[in-house]
């Protein structure tokens, strides 16, 4: 049997059309709808963005190449409004194909069982089973489209070429760079984020979670992660604390009077990209 590897949850490819000039797409559009030319272009993107005016962001083509887990892939085909087209289990065996190096089985584990040493071993064990059965399928003949039914969700056969807009792709990062989002769509938001930011430096101070986006966190009530016993699952969410000078309230909060102080946006975005360079880095 092949070998089985370990992989991380992988962004390559990632383009943005037009590159450095995008966003002046973003400000011609508006100066068609009737933003006064006095304004300065750059301003012009950034109240865009800021606003969520976000059928001129639409004008911003991003394209990548995304590697997740069979179990993880339909959080991101729930992501509609984009194309995407995958990497085939019907025709390819899991072991071959694009983005591999030599013939191999590619994994992607779950970051409880990374930490266990004697559970990743009895996962893996379990895995090659799965994988050994589906190689006996192969070789009597079965075709690849029904073999494919005893892959584990764990496979990294969660790949697709993905073209997607600005409005899209933040709505996807405000929801997946969320402490709630699963840790394998942290990893991929967090990756995308930096490589976004590479390629539109206008957007810095502008992407985050939605409630860093909004001022606002729409996640009321949540136990575990705004309100209550820290869940064990979860990181905890940096902008909660009322006496930080980077606490964003909830709605709830808000309907009921509370008040944020000034908020000091420099020491967020540093707060929210140290969170953010540990999740991409998939270590644990």
């Amino acid at each position: 049997m092949y070998e089985i590897k370990v992989v991380k949850p992988k962004i390559w490819n990632f383009e943005v059309v037009k590159g450095d000039k995008a966003w002046e797409e973003v400000a011609y559009s508006a100066r068609v709808s009737g933003v006064p030319a006095n304004i300065p272009a750059e301003e012009v993107f950034k109240v865009m963005v800021r606003n969520d005016y976000g059928s001129v962001l639409e004008h911003i083509i991003i394209k990548f190449d995304v590697k997740m887990s069979k179990g993880n892939a339909p959080e991101l085909l729930e992501h509609r409004i984009a194309s995407h087209t995958g990497y085939s289990t019907r025709y390819i065996r899991v072991y071959e194909g694009i983005d591999r190096e030599k013939p191999a089985y590619e994994v992607i584990l779950p970051p409880h069982v990374m930490r266990n040493s004697e559970m990743r071993k009895a996962f893996l064990d379990m895995v090659s089973e799965n994988l050994r059965l589906y190689e006996e399928m192969l070789a009597s003949g079965m075709p690849k489209e029904s073999a494919r039914y005893i892959l584990p969700f764990c496979m990294a056969v969660g790949i697709y070429h993905f073209t997607i807009n600005l409005r899209s792709l933040l709505n996807m990062l405000g929801l997946r760079l969320c402490v709630r989002a699963s840790p394998e769509f942290r990893c991929l938001a967090s990756q995308l984020y930096f490589k976004l930011l590479d390629e539109i430096p206008l957007l810095r101070g502008l992407v985050g979670c939605r409630g860093f986006m909004r001022g606002t966190c729409p996640e009321s009530d949540v136990t575990g992660v705004r309100v209550g016993k820290q869940h064990p699952s979860y990181p905890p969410c940096p902008f909660k604390n009322k006496e930080s000078d980077i606490y964003i309230p909830t709605f709830k909060e808000l309907r009921k009077g509370i008040k944020a102080g000034k908020f000091n946006l420099e020491r967020a975005i540093e707060v929210q990209e140290r969170i953010f360079e540990k999740w991409a880095s998939w270590k644990f």
